[in-house]
């Protein structure tokens, strides 16, 4: 579609302007301009205008030359002074020209703006009515194209920001896990050190049991001791005793003999 609008401005743009009605000020020049000598036209043109500079005719034809020479601003200044014209087919067909010099600049609303101040004047113009059809066309089509493009780049501001924030999300995790990791690893710093300094003070304490002098029974409690101690050995020798005098006893019966009763 895009490639066909193109293609059609081409033509357009490149179609004879609108030069069956008007005169071009002069049969030399004109000949030269049909020629497509449109140097040689401009330079022609210049001394017609040099001696009429009133000659909207003659402003008209260099117009016409500088177009098709794609000397395009030179060539709406030209035709601009050709708008004074009191024939309303040449100052119609100034405004076309003026809106095709436009339209080849991408200028499309301006150029709108003279198509319609064109037909104002000549509503029969076939070219005039077509070429502002197709400039609406081609402005809808563009106003569509940006607002797409609108909404591409705002679809790819969404993605991007919706990544960044996934980023900013995994990052924060990331940060969070980290001090969590640091959390504990003080924690259980902390817990060694207070069990170290526990076994400091542990071990600090069984060296002070160990050197601190163990304490003296009392004098009571020794002699009760010493008299139970004498008791047990009193009683052990008490047995000793009677089982020397059994095994005594025993001896001397066993050496008695018996006399005989006959």
């Amino acid at each position: 579609m895009k490639k066909n609008t193109n293609t059609k401005l081409i033509v357009i743009i490149l179609v004879v302007l609108s030069l069956q009605n008007v005169i071009l000020g002069d049969d030399k020049a004109s000949k030269l301009y049909k020629k497509g000598e449109f140097g040689e036209a401009i330079k022609l043109y210049d001394r017609i205008i040099n001696e009429h500079p009133e000659w909207s005719e003659a402003h008209f034809g260099k117009g016409a030359s500088l177009f098709r020479d794609n000397r395009i601003d030179e060539a709406v200044v030209e035709f601009e002074k050709a708008i004074p014209s009191k024939d309303p087919i040449q100052k119609s067909a100034a405004f076309y020209n003026i809106g095709n010099a436009l339209m080849k600049s991408q200028k499309m609303e301006e150029a709108l703006h003279f198509y319609q101040k064109s037909l104002e004047l000549n509503p029969k113009d076939f070219d005039a009515k077509h070429n502002f059809e197709l400039v609406k066309r081609m402005m809808q089509e563009q106003q569509k194209q940006n607002k797409d493009q609108q909404n591409k780049d705002k679809d790819k501001d969404k993605d991007k920001q919706q990544e960044q924030q996934q980023k900013e999300n995994q990052e924060n995790k990331k940060e969070q896990k980290q001090d969590q990791q640091k959390e504990e690893k003080k924690e259980e710093q902390k817990q060694d050190q207070q069990e170290q300094q526990q076994n400091k003070q542990d071990e600090k304490k069984q060296n002070q049991n160990e050197n601190q002098p163990q304490p003296q029974p009392q004098e009571g409690e020794e002699k009760k001791m010493q008299k139970q101690e004498a008791s047990k050995i009193l009683d052990a020798l008490k047995d000793n005793e009677k089982k020397m005098m059994k095994k005594r006893m025993k001896a001397k019966t066993s050496g008695t003999k018996k006399e005989k009763d006959w």
